[in-house]
This record gives C-alpha cells, structure tokens and sequence, in this order.
C-alpha cells in the first residue's frame, strides 16, 4: 500500500501517467485474458496508471469477423477492468509489413473496441524504399485506412532507432502533420541511438520537446506519449535495448524538462524488468518531482 501511495503521489506531482509495456516481472510479455488481467492487479497495487498491451495479446485474431464473433465480449472484459482500475490501456504495433492494410484495420479496431489512449506504429512500411517516396506512402495508407475506419483511437507514430530507417524526430512530426488522427510518439532512447547519444543534458531533452511542440502544436504537451529505456548504439543507432539504471540516458533529465514544461500525458518504461526497476527507484523519482 505504500509503495501505491507513493506511486500515486509521484504521478499527481509530474502530471503523467506512468505505466510499463507488455507486462510485469512475473508475465513479461501477456499472451492471454487470464494473463493480462494478472498484470493489471499488479499494476493496480503499485499504483502505475498505464499499461502498453503487447502483439501477442491479440496473435489468435486474424480478421474483423473472427474479433467481433470470437473476441469481443474478452475485450470488452479487459477494457473495464482497466477503467476499473483507472489505468490507461494502448497497444503497440511494430514491424509492419509493405503490406499493412489488414493489421492496421485490425489493430485500429481492436484499440477503438477497448478505448485505448493510443494504438502507437513504426513508420517503417517499406523499407526497401527512398525515405521519401516511403513517407509519402505511410501518410497515404494511414489516411486511407483512417478514412475508411474513422476509428477513435489515435495513431502515434513512433520514433525509431535506426538512422537508415524512416522515423527521425523530423519524420514523425512530417508524417503527422499530413495525416489525420495521428501523434508523435516519442521514443526518448531511439532518439538518443540516432543521434549516437545526443541527449546528454536537461537542455537536450528540452529542445527535442521544443521541436515537437513547434511542429505539430502547443496542444501536444497537454497528451504527450513517451517510451523510456536504456539503449546501446553505434554508428548506425540502435543495437538494442537495455536497463536505464545501466544507460547514458539519463530519466532525470526528461523528468525535470516535462516539470519544466508543465507537461501532461503518458510515461511508459520499456525495461526487460518491468516495473521492477522504476519501482526501486521511487524515492528518487519522488524527489525528482518535488
């Protein structure tokens, strides 16, 4: 109970909810309805207010009809239980094929059925092709299948790691800007992978924060989404993933620029640990905030 008040309070304080992705220490990645509902209670008893639902939550639907006849009245359960518990739910879809059209009508479904924050994609389509002629194709399948849905759940369209894939801070706000029911999200360690380590400083984070508020409006810092995680990199970005408390990316600094902004929105930690780490961390974060 203390550690949930002590979560709670450190949430109130930075204006964020914060949450993990796709499931808690015990259930690393939820693959079930029994399973997703054990990393809930979990979630609740901490205190954490956001939970990123995985992929492999939704693998044994493969179409519209089988989701409605099949899988509703599952979502539906999860969808409340959440409310229950006041925790936000999203889903994340990375790795999309050049032939995107049915796992996005089937995920921008799935998150509109259980009102999700956000249903967050790589831009990454097509990767066989120039940079720009792939831009020009995501914003057109996007607003196509927008168009066709009119789905309620938001788009985020998610910063990558790798400088020769499509996904930089400049892509992300160029893809939103001409797309329809869609947002930047800001994946802080594949930023700092693309630019070998760029974010070294409060002033670093600061002005990435500026840029995406200057592109795509003041209205942003009131709904940000953001992942959070250490990161290893080269010459070419992302190797891979790792522990922040082990990482040159360092929370405090994004911590004291969402103060500093005043802003609002979501803080999701994507850590092989879970929750486990943040919540070994609690006193400091605490004292983060203050």
């Amino acid at each position: 109970m203390l550690i949930r008040k002590k979560s709670l309070k450190i949430q109130e304080r930075l204006g964020m909810n914060i949450g993990v992705a796709y499931g808690v220490s015990t259930i690393p990645v939820a693959k079930t309805i029994g399973q997703t509902l054990d990393v809930l209670r979990e979630l609740y008893k901490i205190g954490f207010k956001a939970l990123v639902l995985p992929r492999e939550l939704f693998a044994g639907i493969k179409n519209m009809t089988e989701l409605y006849k099949d899988y509703y009245g599952d979502l539906l359960r999860l969808k409340n239980i959440a409310k229950k518990f006041n925790i936000e739910l999203s889903l994340h879809l990375s790795n999309l094929t050049d032939l995107p059209d049915e796992k996005l009508r089937l995920f921008s479904t799935i998150a509109s059925v259980m009102d999700c924050r956000i249903l967050t994609i790589h831009p990454t389509f097509y990767p066989r092709m120039p940079q720009d002629q792939a831009s020009r194709l995501v914003v057109y399948k996007i607003n196509e299948i927008v168009n066709e849905l009119r789905v309620k759940a938001n788009i985020g369209i998610e910063t990558t790691g790798r400088i020769g894939e499509l996904g930089s801070i400049e892509d992300v706000i160029d893809i939103c800007k001409r797309t329809k029911n869609t947002e930047p999200v800001i994946n802080w360690a594949h930023v700092h992978a693309r630019g070998a380590g760029c974010l070294n400083s409060q002033e670093d984070f600061k002005k990435v924060i500026e840029q995406v508020k200057f592109g795509v409006g003041q209205q942003w810092l009131r709904s940000a989404f953001f992942f959070f995680s250490g990161i290893k990199y080269g010459p070419s970005g992302e190797i891979g993933h790792t522990s922040f408390l082990q990482s040159d990316l360092k929370l405090d600094h994004l911590i004291r620029s969402v103060l500093a902004f005043g802003m609002r929105g979501t803080l999701i930690f994507e850590e092989a640990a879970r929750e486990r780490n943040v919540v070994s961390i609690l006193d400091q974060l605490g004292d983060m905030v203050r």
